[in-house]
């Protein structure tokens, strides 16, 4: 029923598969530099934190990081392929921002070799699309033309996310 935790599909250039690292690679983290799963919490910590010194505008660039990097951590655990660093290499149709990964993880959800339990933890979180007026480019916008009203939302689907980590964990699909 879960996916294999550890084991993923290495692409080096797009179509070029490469040896998968060892179980101690991926979660030491040591060889590879990407780590969906420990982002998005590190993210969420600083959202939290800057949410509270009413720094909104990058506590909601960051809920924003939190969405994405949980989604993609369920994806490499459910065999979406990765590149040496351990990230969805550039090219690949789910290496994509927030609101954009949401939706093409819909449409392209035959992309997830095991995407029958992906959507099982997909499909358990309803605010996800709360982050249709979120863009990673909010980050060159003037304050005054962010849309900060849009941040508690971004905040309750961010939570969501981790929450579907922590089931994933407990179900033995996340390390």
């Amino acid at each position: 029923m879960a996916c294999k935790t550890q084991q993923v599909t290495m692409m080096s250039t797009p179509g070029a598969a490469v040896s998968p690292p060892s179980i101690a690679q991926i979660g030491g983290g040591a060889t590879v530099q990407v780590q969906y799963a420990q982002a998005a919490r590190r993210h969420m910590v600083d959202a939290e934190a800057l949410r509270g010194s009413n720094r909104l505008a990058n506590a909601g660039q960051l809920y924003g990081f939190v969405a994405e990097c949980g989604l993609k951590a369920l994806l490499v655990a459910c065999g979406v392929p990765v590149d040496p660093n351990g990230g969805i290499p550039q090219g690949h149709k789910l290496r994509q921002h927030m609101p954009n990964l949401h939706g093409r993880i819909a449409v392209a959800g035959s992309l997830i070799p095991n995407g029958s339990l992906a959507s099982q933890f997909i499909t358990s979180m309803s605010h996800t699309s709360k982050f249709s007026d979120w863009s990673v480019d909010h980050r060159y916008w003037s304050d005054s033309t962010l849309p900060l009203t849009s941040v508690p939302n971004w905040r309750l689907a961010a939570q969501e996310v981790l929450e579907m980590m922590d089931k994933a964990k407990e179900a033995g699909v996340l390390a």
